[in-house]
């Protein structure tokens, strides 16, 4: 029996890309019914950053669980792999970077099946960490031809659109103003940490793609109900944890302008893509779920046994307590 092994971040960088992650949520979310199911995220508080917790189950292959914490006293991200059959430990992963694949390929897996085929230019909104990996997604799904990029800095800013430009090959303009980011734009995708939208309706052209992938915390929005209300298909990766995370879903529902109903999980548009009018604005609302990580864990856990990758992780005798317990 294989034992269980440690990967880290290099490791994760070195077998997986961007067009793997994409492939591997394509068939998490086209997975039959039941064979897939989530246990949303749960915050626990501490000084400086929650800790974080989420699970998912891959039947009849793998589950596991994500945990992670971003804090001034250190940031941490890993994801717990095991075996569906076995039930036991596959593999610890360090999973920052796989957090960030996922996040990405979750808007390119919806862009695939929901944007325009004929889509030459693409906005982001945001800079971050994440920001590269939704270019890159959404790039490998689409004939990009142009990016613009908006952030609030405008090194930073200029800083990401050279290294986009430089990773992806794509022409790669910074905007200093949001609006004129988005306007015109085949695709939006929004990655960023605003309480407040920084995409509004009346910028998001006719027959245009919206990922809305930063937020996911109840009193976050990046765009407004506007844009909501006027999607002509709305979707999200998982319908109970956006009752409890999707702010830009959960407003317009408290106030009686949306009805839950309207929403298709991500799975359904996977399994059934929806047919699309020229005019149509299409929304995908990203909250990240473990599903996702599940299914990308596995595909490097997978990778690493065929590079001979990764750490042996060793069991240790159990302690042995008076009275028989152990």
């Amino acid at each position: 029996m294989t034992p269980p092994i440690f990967l880290t971040e290099d490791d994760v960088r070195d077998l997986v890309t961007v067009r793997h992650a994409i492939e591997a949520l394509d068939g998490c979310f086209g997975a039959p019914d039941g064979d897939v199911a989530v246990l949303p995220r749960q915050r626990a508080p501490l000084p400086g950053g929650p800790f974080q917790v989420m699970a998912a189950t891959y039947a009849p292959r793998v589950f596991g669980l994500k945990a992670y914490s971003g804090a001034p006293q250190g940031t941490f991200y890993h994801v717990l792999l095991y075996s569906h059959a076995e039930r036991r430990l596959l593999a610890l992963i360090e999973a920052n970077l796989l957090s960030q694949l996922r996040t990405g390929a979750a808007s390119g897996l919806a862009t695939r099946h929901m944007a325009p085929a004929e889509a030459p230019v693409l906005a982001v909104i945001g800079t971050g960490k994440q920001a590269f990996w939704q270019a890159a997604a959404i790039a490998s799904v689409r004939d990009i031809a142009e990016i613009r990029v908006h952030g609030r800095d405008a090194d930073r800013r200029a800083t990401f659109a050279r290294a986009v430009e430089m990773q992806l090959g794509i022409p790669t303009q910074p905007v200093d103003d949001a609006r004129r980011c988005v306007e015109g734009a085949d695709i939006i995708a929004t990655i960023t940490k605003a309480r407040e939208p920084v995409c509004l309706s009346h910028w998001v052209k006719d027959g245009a793609h919206v990922n809305v992938a930063g937020s996911n915390a109840a009193d976050r929005r990046e765009v407004d109900g506007a844009l909501v209300t006027r999607a002509a298909l709305l979707a999200t990766d998982d319908l109970a944890q956006a009752r409890i995370e999707a702010a830009e879903f959960r407003d317009l529902a408290a106030a009686g302008l949306l009805d839950w109903g309207t929403v298709r999980p991500l799975s359904d548009i996977v399994r059934n893509p929806p047919s699309r009018a020229a005019g149509d604005v299409t929304l995908f609302k990203s909250l990240g779920v473990a599903s996702e990580d599940i299914a990308l864990a596995e595909v490097v856990y997978a990778r690493a046994l065929a590079a001979d990758r990764g750490r042996p992780i060793e069991s240790g005798r159990a302690a042995s307590f008076p009275g028989g317990m152990s």
